[in-house]
């Protein structure tokens, strides 16, 4: 009879951010806010901009999860 291993799964850091959609201040690339009130912010997928009252509330930011956004691909 063939006896069956344990098999021992290790976590995998899905992403390295507070969280996987929101954004927030320790993510900012450049902490200068534009006159409009936007921000540039960076996450395992590359840059993004997003505005200031996006930041730390929680919620899902569009702006972060959009399709759309141009993605780096590290060489």
């Amino acid at each position: 009879m063939a006896y069956k291993q344990a098999v021992v799964r290790q976590k995998v850091e899905k992403y390295k951010t507070p969280s996987e959609f929101g954004s927030h201040a320790s993510m900012a690339e450049e902490w200068e806010v534009s006159e409009d009130g936007w921000v540039v912010l960076r996450d395992e997928k590359g840059v993004y901009r997003t505005t200031v009252d996006r930041l730390d509330t929680g919620l899902a930011d569009p702006r972060r999860y959009d399709s759309n956004r141009v993605v780096e691909v590290a060489k």
